[in-house]
């Protein structure tokens, strides 16, 4: 018989014991169809959620490489890594010549240079906004303000004296207390405040020292800041854009607050808690059944000051019936109609949340920074102090599909020039200004010997002039030093127009590598290894999952997270195949006696239980494939929802649209058939082997 008969005969025959062996068929096929779907199905989900967090990480903050300092001690991690506290990631120099030598290689698009800090702004309280913005009508003449602001002054003075009143039993220091007491009445006193017109500046000196102090303190915003050449980042990175204002022009200080930080930080609170309680009761969460929302709910009402103190007069005056009209039923005044009006339930929430935002908003400061306010930011440097530098909020900014992620806009940008400053490096105009007003005023330096006989003079009595200087002659230690106000030196820095080299040649920590054809990852990473050591650069490179720490290391574990259970299925389907197999070959004996007995070799035996093992599992290998391919074009078209922060960025977008690829089914088709055919070979063996005589008599 040649090989096309035997191979012919081969097949029938294990159709033939396929058919006739059908339970052991359905148990061993049952178990193929499930590893292959799970194989196919999870290694798709994967591959999808792989494809779809590179685009959004590379499209929105990393790029598809970045590169930073050799000599770093720690691993660059751009969402956070597992360690406390702020990496040393080291120190990129001078990013110009990293940004020219990088260029050169043929891949590379755009080098976007970065430094990551944590600033802090203070947000202030809500008399110190009152007095601020009372001062600067005062300076500017703006006297149709004034009353407003006095009115808001007395009212908020009148609460911090009611609350005084209910601290009296558990305050130690009376005397304090009685004082702040005195001072508050005083506020709030006709008497005071006709004295105002004559003495603004003075009435306003005693608020600022005797009754701000008495307010809650203001928010303290901490800030997670990214410096980069901001036109350079909104250009490379196509995800970007601006939600409210305008994006900072070319060469100015500026900075950007990320949308999310925005609404979740900066936004009053009363307005922000509302939010909250709005989305979880859209998202399906019932007020009545969650006592914690009704705890949220009880502690926004008590919050109901930081809507009444923002109100002027008329906006009180025109508020008040309308909120009447809304509860018929309250009574008292603005203060008890606000805090019925925030304590919200499952009947009234939709329709006052938008009655909040319809009549409400439109009088009161939404948010603690106001978009061409100009902020404070404050850090710490590497030697410990603070660094402080003022800059104008130009806008807020998202990344499209990643709008609800904490996570994607957990960054707020600013410009390049200013992050230096905060981070405590002077650039070489700040040094060559630096040395120049040593020059002018005679700055030296002397050591530590020499020091007293440099401030007293070295040669004792003698040294001191037998004449004093004339009466008229004063000592100015500023003399040919120009002086000028705050205000002037603060406008000079705003018109200040920064070239792009003065923003390129200077300090960054990291910087992303935009390519072209992000295909060609890991050639181009390659080469720019070997231009950063024929440079002399003293880079390293890393791709994009590297560089995101933690997040970048999602994909890492949930596929081995994948192939563990994998592993663990089908070490149980190998041990259930093998227990099947041999069970059948002991049932099969005289079967196979009977073919050793008519000729058949023990190969031939041997391949017909491997050549049944392979047909079924095409069989139901190729169902289970199929049913995997069929669960994932479904997802595809109807998506999985991101219900959490990091499957936002994990997913793109608040949905993830699988998609299926052959190298999928060609995987999980090829690992069945190869778990199924090493579960198969022993008991093959074992029929192989058995001898004919054996099997005639009808023996095991």
């Amino acid at each position: 018989m040649n090989v096309v008969q035997s191979a012919r005969v081969l097949v029938l025959l294990a159709i033939r014991n396929l058919i006739s062996h059908k339970v052991k068929s359905l148990i061993v096929g049952g178990i193929m169809f499930f590893g292959t779907f799970l194989v196919v199905f999870g290694d798709a989900l994967l591959d999808s959620v792989q494809a779809s967090m590179e685009r959004s990480i590379t499209s929105s903050l990393s790029g598809q490489l970045q590169v930073y300092s050799a000599d770093a001690k720690d691993q660059l991690a751009l969402f956070g890594a597992f360690g406390m506290g702020s990496s040393d990631i080291g120190e990129i120099a001078d990013f110009s010549k990293v940004n020219d030598s990088l260029t050169k290689v043929d891949n590379v698009a755009a080098v976007v240079p970065m430094g990551i800090t944590i600033a802090t702004a203070f947000g202030g309280n809500d008399i110190d906004k009152v007095l601020a913005d009372l001062r600067n009508a005062e300076r500017n003449g703006d006297q149709s303000q004034v009353p407003i602001l006095v009115d808001r002054v007395k009212r908020i003075a009148a609460n911090i004296l009611k609350d005084q009143e209910t601290r009296s039993e558990i305050v130690a220091d009376k005397q304090k207390l009685a004082d702040d007491k005195a001072n508050l009445a005083l506020a709030t006193s006709d008497e005071f405040w006709a004295k105002f017109d004559e003495n603004p500046f003075g009435q306003l000196d005693f608020l600022d020292s005797h009754i701000a102090p008495l307010a809650t303190d203001g928010r303290l915003l901490y800030l997670r800041t990214i410096g980069t050449d901001l036109d350079k980042f909104s250009k490379s990175f196509d995800r970007f854009y601006i939600v409210k204002g305008q994006m900072v022009p070319p060469g100015k200080r500026g900075f950007l607050i990320s949308e999310r930080t925005y609404e979740k930080l900066i936004k009053n609170l009363v307005a922000r808690e509302l939010d909250d309680i709005h989305d979880d009761w859209v998202n399906g969460t019932k007020i009545a059944d969650d006592t914690l929302i009704q705890e949220r709910i009880e502690r926004n009402a008590k919050q109901y000051q930081r809507i009444l103190f923002q109100l002027d007069p008329d906006s009180a005056k025109s508020l008040e019936p309308k909120l009447r009209a809304l509860l018929p039923n309250e009574q008292g005044d603005l203060a008890d109609l606000l805090q019925a009006f925030l304590r919200i339930d499952d009947s009234n929430i939709e329709a006052r949340y938008k009655f909040f935002y319809d009549e409400i908003a439109p009088h009161i400061t939404l948010y603690d920074v106001r978009i061409g306010d100009t902020i404070t930011l404050r850090a710490y440097t590497k030697s410990g102090y603070v660094k402080s530098v003022n800059v104008p909020v130009y806008g807020t900014y998202e990344f499209h599909g990643l709008e609800k992620s904490d996570l994607a806009g957990a960054s707020n940008l600013c410009d390049l020039v200013s992050w230096r400053d905060l981070y405590g490096k002077m650039s070489s105009d700040q040094r060559a200004e630096l040395d120049a007003i040593r020059t002018q005023v005679g700055v030296k330096e002397v050591s530590r010997d020499d020091a007293e006989a440099e401030l007293f003079g070295g040669g004792g009595a003698a040294a001191v002039p037998a004449e004093a200087a004339p009466e008229t002659q004063g000592f100015d230690e500023f003399a040919g030093v120009e002086l000028r106000d705050k205000s002037s030196r603060r406008a000079d820095l705003d018109q200040h127009q920064y070239t792009q080299e003065e923003t390129d040649k200077g300090l960054a920590l990291n910087a992303a590598i935009i390519l072209k054809d992000p295909s060609k990852l890991a050639e181009t990473r390659a080469a720019i290894a070997a231009q950063s050591e024929k440079d002399g650069l003293g880079l390293q490179v890393v791709d994009w999952q590297e560089s995101t720490g933690l997040v970048g290391q999602f994909i890492t574990v949930m596929r081995l997270v994948l192939y563990v259970a994998i592993f663990v299925i089908f070490l149980v389907a190998l041990v259930i195949i093998n227990n099947a197999m041999v069970m059948a070959t002991m049932e099969r004996v005289g079967e196979i006696g009977t073919m050793r007995a008519v000729g058949a070799r023990r190969r031939f035996v041997m391949a017909l239980f491997l050549l049944e093992t392979v047909l079924l599992g095409f069989i139901a290998g190729g169902l289970g494939a199929l049913a995997g391919c069929a669960a994932i074009v479904a997802l595809g078209q109807i998506g999985i929802p991101a219900g959490t922060d990091i499957l936002v960025v994990l997913f793109a977008g608040p949905k993830l649209f699988p998609t299926i690829y052959a190298a999928n089914l060609i995987f999980g088709f090829v690992v069945i058939l190869v778990v199924s055919l090493l579960s198969t070979l022993y008991p093959a063996m074992l029929a192989a082997r058995v001898p004919p005589v054996v099997a005639m008599q009808g023996k095991e």
